[in-house]
């Protein structure tokens, strides 16, 4: 989830709330929204400056030990134990909460749980971490170890191809059938011993292969089918938009809609994987300095490395995204084949020839082809050789199937004539005009045979306006050939005229073999593709986070709600710096700790503020047990929270501080 999505979940009112927050008033007023300001860096720097001290020491807290995964308050206030007041990480909550930093979230029983988005961990790593330091490198020394030789967008194509070309009927189970199971399975070239530590669950997992779960469940996910009640059906406006996307765009949704299922929930991972999402392509970095990076910013664990590589690498190595390899020193490297998180800057490609037609009827497809050619070159070539450099081949068969598909040998040629570099060859073109010649003078037909009871009663019928134009042939005398399509309409002629034909049983389909396989719209009317990653019930696959299924939390909490009855109390303990009776002095620490704040106390010249724990009768006075921090350092990592012992006499003034309300003054 990022911010433009979770800002377009909210209600009006609380967007227009987080607006007026004057932190970003400058920036609006120039014409500016929150989706692009809550993502730019300068913008955020300037706002990281201008927040108080609790705000920073929460979101530190958040960015260091949540990262994305969902916390709640209570996990907030034991990761800021020693180092935040439970007021000050509720009220720097609220606080980033009212900014639009964090969004709330509310469970079906009401508990509240709280997320930083996608992009706003990504950016906050930048600004509170240190740089990486040892720098990515191109050294031709570092030998590959594991690498894919296909992708995931190249896999989901051919799954797609295979769709359209044989549909994906069910079972009543709601599985395919096992022969279909497997040929498809045998198609996929993902390599399934490197997806299987994504620890994945999903629908089926008795019946369906882990690679072929993933490319149903992205048809599914990203709709480009449907299911319906006894098979999954392609929808060919979404196909149409998918195959005009280029190789980048597709890369993007496909790994925006992988880690949306399986990004990790621990914060060391995260802060892993964003780190090399930021890496640019076709450089190799190690995973020492990774990991050396994770340990300066005081986030790194053992044994790091192998759930690292497990559940998050060698997947994106299958998916052709990544590359491992290893130096001379035997040291590992991590590196982008094609970074799916980065902007490419690569402009989009014309189409133009290129494909080459040789004289064996074979067609050679380069890298660089767009799928929508070869999606259409698929309707009545076969593929013969995936790679680098892909091989089909051209047949009687293949181009029977091409003209069942609804093409015409016209149409076939001049596919291959305005995409073959070199042109076709005149056998080429010769034999397909040859091969598709006898297609169509002789063809069977599905009919329906209406059967009368004796020759007069089909004379009657012959004799019927409204029933004698859906008639299609008479064979003998009481006999007449019925299309399957009109059988309802004549059904109604016939009893509306007195008769009663009765039910047809066993009505054969009216769709012609391969009739599902779309072409493509033009370009130009391929729209924009949305991403429905977040819908987690429209795939196979479970997704591990959970917070997709909460309602989003459709008001901001406010800072006065973190003190209840806070009315009851003398406005003067949170205004006036002043020496108090024994007695109220004992109401300020008890209400203190009701509320897990702070009082500020003046001991011997010098200012310090205390957030007490409890307090014990001892030997006719009473003690504070708490925590304490010097005014004026109040960075919570760079300055924790101390234990102290005081004694009802060893302080002379004091007022209760309340984070949010008067801890600013």
């Amino acid at each position: 989830m990022n911010y433009a999505y979770l800002l377009s979940r909210l209600p009006d009112e609380v967007r227009c709330r987080m607006e007026r927050e004057t932190i970003y008033a400058p920036w609006l007023q120039r014409g500016g929204d929150l989706e692009t300001l809550l993502t730019d860096s300068a913008v955020m720097e300037t706002v990281w400056n201008r927040l108080f001290p609790a705000e920073k020491g929460v979101l530190q807290l958040i960015v260091k030990h949540f990262g994305c995964e969902p916390f709640d308050a209570i996990g907030l206030e034991r990761a800021a134990a020693g180092l935040l007041a439970g007021a000050e990480a509720k009220a720097g909550l609220t606080s980033l909460l009212q900014k639009g930093i964090v969004f709330a979230f509310r469970k079906s029983w009401g508990e509240h749980v709280y997320v930083m988005p996608d992009d706003g961990l990504r950016l906050w790593q930048q600004m509170l971490f240190p740089p990486l330091e040892d720098q990515p490198t191109d050294d031709p020394c570092i030998q590959v170890t594991l690498s894919a030789g296909t992708s995931l967008a190249q896999e989901l194509f051919y799954l797609l191809v295979q769709s359209a070309q044989q549909g994906l009927r069910l079972t009543k189970g709601g599985t395919l059938h096992k022969k279909q199971l497997q040929k498809l399975a045998d198609m996929l070239r993902l390599q399934e011993a490197w997806l299987s530590g994504a620890s994945l669950k999903y629908a089926f997992s008795d019946m369906y292969p882990l690679p072929l779960a993933i490319g149903l469940d992205l048809l599914l996910r990203l709709q480009l089918a449907e299911q319906r009640q006894d098979e999954i059906v392609l929808d060919e406006a979404a196909c149409s938009r998918w195959l005009h996307l280029s190789p980048e765009e597709q890369d993007a949704i496909l790994y925006a809609c992988w880690k949306s299922l399986t990004g990790p929930s621990e914060a060391a991972l995260q802060h892993g994987v964003i780190l090399m999402e930021r890496q640019p392509a076709q450089a190799w970095i190690s995973w020492k300095s990774m990991e050396h990076w994770l340990a300066r910013c005081g986030i790194a664990r053992e044994q790091l490395r192998e759930t690292w590589e497990r559940s998050w690498a060698l997947p994106l190595i299958a998916f052709g995204w990544l590359e491992q390899g290893v130096d001379a020193a035997g040291e590992c490297y991590y590196r982008w084949l094609r970074n799916p998180a980065g902007k490419s800057d690569t402009p989009a490609e014309e189409e133009g020839p290129a494909l080459i037609v040789q004289p064996d009827f074979d067609l050679l497809v380069p890298p660089d082809v767009p799928q929508s050619v070869v999606w259409e070159l698929c309707s009545f070539a076969d593929s013969v050789v995936r790679d680098q450099l892909s091989v089909f081949k051209l047949s009687k068969e293949s181009l029977r199937r091409g003209l069942e598909c609804g093409r015409t040998c016209d149409e076939m040629l001049d596919f291959l004539e305005r995409n073959a570099m070199y042109g076709v060859p005149e056998n080429v073109r010769l034999t397909l005009i040859q091969w598709t010649k006898p297609y169509g003078k002789v063809r069977y037909e599905q009919v329906i045979l209406l059967r009368c009871a004796d020759p007069e009663t089909a004379e009657s019928l012959q004799r019927l306006a409204s029933v004698s134009g859906k008639l299609e042939e008479r064979i003998g005398e009481k006999d007449f050939l019925i299309r399957p399509e009109s059988v309802r309409a004549l059904t109604e002629a016939l009893e509306k005229a007195g008769w009663m034909p009765g039910k047809v049983s066993g009505l054969p389909g009216t769709e012609p073999e391969g009739r599902n396989y779309p072409r493509l719209a033009a370009a130009d009317d391929k729209g924009k593709l949305t991403l429905p990653w977040i819908a987690g019930d429209k795939g196979l696959i479970y997704s591990r986070h959970s917070t997709q299924y909460f309602e989003m939390e459709r008001r901001l909490p406010e800072l006065y709600e973190l003190y209840p009855d806070l009315n009851s109390i003398p406005p003067m303990w949170l205004k006036d710096y002043r020496s108090y009776h024994p007695s109220t002095r004992k109401e300020m620490v008890e209400k203190a700790i009701e509320w897990k704040t702070m009082l500020q106390l003046r001991r011997n010249g010098t200012d310090y503020r205390v957030a007490p724990r409890k307090l014990q009768e001892t030997r006719g006075t009473w003690c504070m047990t708490g925590r304490e921090r010097p005014v004026g350092q109040q960075q919570a990592e760079e300055f924790p929270l101390e234990e102290v012992q005081w004694l009802a006499e060893d302080w002379q003034e004091m007022k209760l501080i309340l984070p949010g309300i008067n801890d600013k003054f």
